[in-house]
């Protein structure tokens, strides 16, 4: 397994993250989440072991959950070579774009303020549930300026908190709140 690979979720991945469908393991969701077309495995092994991704990135591309991020930009692009030829292709990809934004979720707050009380309430929580074993999990938080970042540190924090022996009960609980409040800030 190559570290500086990037994998993407797949419509299949998308939505199990949203219905939990199939039984993924804790760690197998985890890595599921962190497929975002973006992270290298060698950043996902940060939050989750190599040992473990060598068995869970295996997996979840023989079920069809992720894709290399190279292959899934090599489908999406004749379908967006397709519809630039013509108005209407055009009109649809941009339907079908704002269809999609607007169908799954809202988009995330710009809102300073709601980003400040959401990263000061997951500040206190990791300093609550993981004292001075959250001190990665903070800086991570800190540096965040969007709500954007937020939403990228929240899985790693969440994960934390998971594994944490006071914070694991309030750890769904605390996720779902986050992204209650940075999507509903708009």
């Amino acid at each position: 397994m190559t570290k500086n690979r990037v994998y993407c979720k797949t419509d299949k991945g998308r939505q199990e993250i949203i219905e939990r469908r199939h039984p993924l393991t804790f760690r197998q969701r985890n890595t599921l989440i962190l497929m975002d077309c973006a992270k290298k495995l060698e950043l996902i092994a940060d939050a989750i072991p190599l040992t473990e991704l060598e068995k869970t990135v295996p997996f979840l591309l023989e079920h069809g959950f992720i894709v290399l991020a190279h292959v899934q930009q090599a489908e999406e692009r004749p379908v967006a070579a397709r519809d630039r030829q013509t108005p209407a292709g055009a009109a649809n990809t941009a339907a079908a774009t704002l269809f999609k934004q607007t169908s799954t979720q809202p988009p995330l707050t710009q809102d300073t303020d709601i980003i400040e009380k959401v990263k000061a309430f997951m500040l206190a929580s990791t300093d609550t549930h993981l004292g001075l074993m959250g001190a990665d999990t903070i800086a991570r938080i800190q540096r965040c300026r969007t709500a954007e970042q937020l939403i990228a540190a929240a899985a790693f924090w969440h994960m934390a908190l998971r594994e944490s022996r006071t914070g694991k009960e309030f750890a769904a609980i605390f996720m779902e709140q986050v992204k209650f409040e940075l999507r509903s800030g708009n």
